[in-house]
């Protein structure tokens, strides 16, 4: 009697850590396929998502349609060890598993917390130091003109991370240097680098694997009168000439602002990019 107790009771684990694999591996797919999957996680890192949640199915299936199945240890004769006891209760694992993913896929806003953006926001980054993670080509005035549409008043349109990452490059800052750029960002006050009060900054968020390592990219700008009136993290459109300033060995970008206008938060992006 206590053998076959035993026996069921080791059948309804198999069962329930069985179900643990589906669940993971179904959330994952869900993930997958859900729309808020580019705000979590790089393109390049979605594709292992895919290939790591349908294995887990499927070793998941195997283990639930092959619970009944009784396989030997090969340890030979009577094995005194226990191989599958657990002093985890398979219902309680199944809890501990379902509650907090029904309560993150109930609450999870899928937005970074205002907090965190504030104090990412105002972190200053040496671009030098971080180039490795961008891919600029050589650039001279010549591929600008290739390369690069313009706006109506002739700014060259560019996007943020281009602008900083060119910093602490003496070839992008001599051909940059003196170019009306225009490009788009969230604003906020300036909390470094503002001796007179005269500057702002924008800044992008950009991750290299997932929202978790994500960084705030961040560009100064510089206005010659009163600073304009926006909410901190409002979107806006900028257009302004480039130049560079050297602070402790670090060289910063800074855009002289000609132009500023509140804009649409690009739909793609979701506040994280």
């Amino acid at each position: 009697m206590e053998l076959r107790r035993e026996g069921l009771m080791i059948r309804i684990q198999r069962i329930a850590f069985s179900l643990s694999m589906l669940i993971w591996g179904g959330v994952m797919l869900y993930f997958y396929q859900g729309p808020h999957i580019d705000a979590y996680l790089s393109p390049k890192f979605q594709t292992p998502l895919l290939i790591g949640g349908a294995a887990t199915v499927v070793v998941g299936l195997f283990n639930l349609f092959t619970f009944k199945v009784e396989s030997s240890c090969h340890h030979g004769g009577d094995c005194s060890h226990d191989h599958e006891g657990s002093d985890l209760n398979p219902f309680m694992a199944l809890l501990i598993i379902l509650l907090p993913l029904l309560v993150a896929l109930n609450w999870t806003e899928h937005k970074v917390a205002d907090e965190h953006i504030a104090k990412q926001s105002a972190q200053d980054l040496d671009p030098a130091s971080m180039r490795f993670l961008a891919d600029l080509p050589p650039f001279t005035k010549e591929t600008l003109d290739e390369t690069r549409q313009k706006s109506a008043d002739g700014f060259y349109q560019m996007n943020l991370l281009e602008l900083f990452y060119s910093a602490g490059d003496s070839e992008l800052e001599r051909v940059f240097t003196g170019l009306n750029f225009e490009t788009t960002g969230m604003i906020r006050t300036e909390p470094n680098r503002n001796p007179d009060g005269k500057r702002m900054r924008l800044y992008r968020l950009f991750m290299t694997c997932c929202a978790a390592d994500m960084k705030t990219i961040p560009l100064s700008i510089e206005f010659d009168g009163e600073l304009p009136q926006f909410d901190d993290n409002t979107w806006v459109l900028v257009g302004g000439e480039m130049y560079y300033e050297t602070i402790e060995g670090v060289t910063y970008p800074v855009m002289k602002i000609k132009r500023i206008e509140k804009t649409e938060s690009p739909e793609s992006e979701l506040d994280y990019k």
